[in-house]
């Protein structure tokens, strides 16, 4: 409908409003509806709390699609607050209180659900707006068919590779998982990889058991697009599994990328390694993540933080003229998002996001906090947000509503 039919209906509307003294909710549907089409992402969802007759209308409608992240911040234990935050960059200084959502820690998230471990076999997944839960089959009752005994690849194999200083010292980190959630079908595939025992498992909707996926050495990470599971292994391989079918298989018979493996060396001096050990003296941590584009195509990214807590980035993508790793330093219109390992599209026109950035929010053994790196320029900087840095917070998630 024209602008001009859509201002001459609300005119009519509160012109009615006022000669009956009605209130809001009593106002046409038709109005109701052309006023959450034109609403935000955000005020869309929020419009719905307006009172039943807004909530009604709002179901039949369809938001403007979201093109930007949100960053939900969960509390410190340690603090006697125990809701969570959320922040739209898109609304900068402006954070909003959800619901309490526990405790348990959050290994991964999609669109606005989030998957939870109760304990380290219990998953569920959580909606974050609505607080739905669903609970996903129990990996204590197969415990002896998937965990039979801690492989032995890293005994005695000449391929080893710390993709992080987490691994290299043997630092307890968490188990790595990620998420697919269609949001209205609730049609969703989950993969998780056990820090312990190094296989990585998977599970989709009216799944029974949780299936095994090759290979068996380890994953250092893993990103899940279009219904394909890309790890990252504990020996430089990226591995390529299709999700989409009733069990896990293998992707292409030829895995299309060489072993990637970062050494530190690339940064450049000054670089020295402890006389007695493997320690690095110059880095307080690092991490290797694997990244897929818009376009699919494949990113590995490298992060540092110096003993001088300067942070270093650095990007390659795979060229398959000379079927090797190459540095990059530019992503054109998008932005790595590290914690859901993708890129989104960071256009001049999308509002609350910069081009040819690097979004992450700290490393395992480092401090926490929510930061952004500009490719370009070299530089990094807080979240702009200053409220953020004012909030003691435990973890932070970024989250990428799409409906």
């Amino acid at each position: 409908m024209q602008e001009c039919s859509f201002l001459r209906l609300l005119d009519m509307a509160l012109i009615h409003k006022r000669s009956r003294r009605q209130n809001w909710s009593e106002l046409p549907e038709d109005v109701i509806r052309l006023v959450l089409g034109r609403l935000s992402f955000s005020d869309f969802h929020r419009a719905r709390a307006v009172c039943s007759a807004w909530y009604s209308v709002w179901g039949e409608c369809v938001p403007k699609p979201n093109q930007v992240p949100w960053l939900i911040l969960f509390p410190d234990p340690k603090q006697c607050r125990r809701s969570c935050m959320l922040y739209n960059p898109e609304e900068e200084d402006k954070v909003y209180t959800i619901q309490d959502l526990g405790v348990d820690p959050c290994l991964a998230s999609c669109g606005t659900w989030l998957l939870m471990s109760d304990t380290p076999l219990s998953l569920y997944l959580l909606n974050v707006l609505t607080l739905e839960r669903i609970n996903l089959v129990a990996i204590e009752s197969q415990r002896y068919q998937l965990f039979p005994e801690p492989p032995r690849f890293y005994d005695n194999c000449p391929g080893r590779y710390f993709a992080s200083k987490a691994e290299m010292i043997g630092f307890p980190t968490s188990n790595k998982a990620v998420l697919w959630i269609d949001e209205k079908t609730k049609d969703y595939e989950v993969a998780w990889s056990s820090c312990e025992y190094k296989y990585t498992f998977s599970c989709k909707k009216r799944d029974h058991v949780w299936h095994r996926i090759p290979p068996w050495v380890g994953c250092s990470d893993m990103v899940l697009k279009d219904h394909k599971l890309y790890i990252y292994s504990a020996d430089g391989f990226i591995r390529i599994s299709d999700l989409s079918g009733e069990f896990p298989t293998k992707a292409a018979n030829v895995n299309p990328y060489p072993p990637f493996r970062f050494h530190l060396g690339a940064l450049g001096p000054p670089f020295r390694f402890h006389k007695s050990s493997s320690y690095l003296p110059d880095f307080i941590d690092w991490k290797t993540n694997i990244i897929i584009t818009i376009s699919g195509d494949v990113l590995m990214v490298a992060t540092v933080l110096k003993r001088d807590l300067t942070w270093h980035f650095r990007v390659y993508k795979f060229n398959s003229a000379n079927n090797d790793w190459e540095q990059t330093v530019s992503l054109g219109d998008q932005a790595v998002i590290l914690d859901l390992g993708i890129t989104v599209p960071a256009s001049s026109d999308i509002q609350g996001i910069t081009r040819n950035s690097i979004y992450f929010s700290g490393l395992p053994t480092s401090q926490k906090d929510v930061f952004v790196f500009n490719l370009s320029s070299q530089k990094i900087q807080r979240l702009s947000s200053s409220y953020i840095s004012s909030i003691p917070f435990s973890d932070a998630r970024w989250l990428f509503p799409t409906s």
